[in-house]
């Protein structure tokens, strides 16, 4: 319903700033393809699920400031990157449109590279931290996640590795309910589940 409505109140918007400039006629802007496009059911699609994007997370599971690299490949070998800094507790999330090939929190091309540290004390750059093990896996598409799924790189404590923390991969499907993993599968980065 809110959708219907946000797509309504988009095409009032459109009406009334075409005929307050009169540059475009109202039979042109509110023409039958643009009207069934906005329409439930018509050309839009509806994030995550039948998008044409996959939805990349960090997330930060610790109680300490946590610095990611996440990178993926595209389906011309072009290598994308984003690098962040999280609160404790916090979240990085981003829409990527298909197809994306590869990815991995780390580097794609060097799956040893570190892929996160973790600050200790008041989290500033001058902070002692600790390294994360590398995730050391590369998630690939049609394999372990597909265009329309959620993948969510998950940064929490650990006991099972020298460092104490550990990464782990939630992937959602698309269209399974949930928020923490429900309906997807789990894979930690050194195949340990948590």
């Amino acid at each position: 319903m809110r959708r219907k409505t946000m797509r309504m109140g988009l095409v009032l918007a459109a009406t009334l700033v075409s005929a307050t400039v009169g540059c475009v006629g109202l039979t042109d802007l509110l023409n039958p393809t643009f009207l069934a496009a906005l329409s439930p059911g018509g050309g839009v699609a509806d994030a995550p699920g039948e998008a044409p994007l996959v939805v990349l997370e960090v997330e930060n599971g610790t109680s300490h400031v946590v610095e990611y690299r996440l990178t993926w490949r595209d389906s011309e070998g072009d290598i994308s990157e984003r690098t962040g800094t999280l609160a404790a507790g916090g979240k990085y999330a981003e829409a990527v449109i298909c197809p994306v090939q590869e990815m991995t929190l780390g580097d794609v091309s060097n799956l040893n590279a570190t892929s996160a540290v973790v600050r200790l004390g008041d989290g500033s750059v001058l902070a002692p931290f600790v390294e994360v093990e590398p995730f050391g896996v590369l998630l690939q598409d049609g394999i372990n996640y597909n265009c329309g799924d959620v993948v969510t790189f998950r940064v929490l404590p650990s006991q099972a590795t020298a460092s104490g923390y550990q990464i782990f991969a939630f992937i959602r499907r698309a269209g399974a309910s949930g928020t923490d993993g429900t309906g997807g599968s789990t894979t930690g980065g050194d195949g340990t589940t948590p």
